[in-house]
């Protein structure tokens, strides 16, 4: 299916397009700037629309829906973190046709678009109607943890990671260890395949 893609992390972004891309999905363009988003959609015409939610300095649900005021026919999903109820509440009143949580992994996500293209409106993360999203150890990293974690899949060295982040190598060692931790994990393998379960890395 042809989509565009929006979030604001440009490495979770880079991550996820290949990711989309290895399993059969076109993605047209793809965006870390909420502003830019209309206009890709104008021009290439997509079949759905993948959004993050949560965009500093702007809004994904709000810009979901003037998606939605302007472009009818393209599908809507939004990939998200986000606890918040009022991103449940956008689904229900229609505003769009899926929701993802970003914790649910490349294969659902997947399965997901699929559905929604096939004209069904899916939920997939959420442990009820009314409920939000599961809480997993994703949620538990900062976005700081999230770009070690990202770079950890990808097999950098801790150098690398300093030079690449623009901190120290304490400073990185240290990320290292709380992402380690907060994962429940040992060694920096088991935190790499940990990205890859939780949709920050293809496999």
């Amino acid at each position: 299916m042809s989509l565009v893609v929006c979030d604001d992390h440009e490495m979770f972004l880079r991550a996820l397009v290949e990711a989309l891309d290895a399993v059969g999905h076109r993605v047209l363009a793809s965006t870390a700037d909420p502003e830019e988003l209309p206009v890709l959609v104008a021009r290439h015409r997509p079949r759905l629309v993948l959004l993050d939610v949560s965009i500093p300095g702007s809004d994904g649900i709000e810009l979901a829906h003037r998606l939605r005021d302007r472009h009818a026919g393209t599908a809507i999903v939004l990939l998200t973190g986000n606890t918040e109820e009022r991103v449940r509440q956008a689904y229900d009143a229609g505003g769009v046709d899926g929701l993802v949580s970003k914790a649910a992994g490349l294969r659902a996500l997947d399965t997901a678009l699929q559905r929604v293209l096939a004209g069904e409106r899916v939920v997939v993360g959420w442990t009820s109607h009314a409920g939000p999203p599961r809480r997993t150890a994703l949620d538990q990293l900062t976005d700081r943890e999230r770009q070690v974690l990202m770079l950890l899949a990808d097999g950098a060295s801790t150098a690398a990671m300093a030079e690449r982040l623009g901190v120290s190598v304490n400073t990185v060692r240290s990320h290292v260890r709380n992402v380690l931790q907060k994962l429940g994990v040992h060694h920096r393998g088991k935190a790499a395949h940990a990205a890859v379960e939780l949709g920050l890395a293809a496999g």
